[in-house]
C-alpha cells in the first residue's frame, strides 16, 4: 500500500513555501481589518459630531459679531470681511469649549470668504442663509461649519 511505504523522500524546504504563504495571508488579512476598523472609527466619528456641526452652524448664524445690526437673520459680508483676530478668538471662545473650528460664508460664484483654517480630519456641515452683500443687494448662500478634535 502506498500509505504504508516508508521509502518516501521528504524535502525539509517543500514545507516552506506553504507556510510562507500562510503567513503572508495572515498578514494581509490583519492589514485590511485594522484599515476597515480605521475607517470604521471615522464614519463613526462622522455620524456622531454632524449635530454638533449643524448647531453650531445654527448658533453662528445668529451671532451679532456676523449679522447685520439692523436685520440679526442676515449675515453681513463687510462684518465677515472685517472680522480681526480678537473677534475671532471672541467667537472660538464662545462656542469652540469642545472642538475647534473654521467656517466659510459664501454666495457661489459671487462671494467667498473662510474664516480659520485647518488640516486636521473633521466634520463639516452647511446650512442655508441670506447674505448681504452691499446695502442693496441680499443672496442666498451657504454657511459651512468645520468642527475637529483639539
Amino acid at each position: 500500500m502506498f500509505t504504508s511505504d516508508e521509502q518516501a523522500v521528504v524535502e525539509p524546504n517543500s514545507d516552506l513555501i506553504a507556510m510562507a504563504l500562510a503567513v503572508i495571508g495572515f498578514v494581509i488579512f490583519i492589514s485590511v481589518m485594522a484599515h476597515t476598523y480605521q475607517v470604521y472609527q471615522e464614519k463613526t466619528f462622522i455620524a456622531q459630531h454632524y449635530d454638533d456641526a449643524i448647531s453650531l452652524a445654527g448658533l453662528l448664524r445668529n451671532d451679532p459679531v456676523l449679522t447685520a445690526p439692523d436685520r440679526p437673520d442676515l449675515i453681513d459680508a463687510s462684518r465677515v470681511e472685517s472680522m480681526g483676530t480678537g473677534d475671532i478668538r471672541e467667537l472660538k471662545d464662545r462656542y469652540g469649549t469642545r472642538y475647534d473650528f473654521s467656517f466659510k460664508v459664501e454666495v457661489p460664484p459671487t462671494y467667498s470668504k473662510v474664516v480659520g483654517t485647518s488640516e486636521d480630519l473633521g466634520v463639516s456641515a452647511s446650512i442655508p442663509v441670506t447674505i448681504r452683500l452691499n446695502e442693496a443687494e441680499e443672496m442666498p448662500g451657504t454657511l459651512t461649519v468645520k468642527i475637529w478634535e483639539r
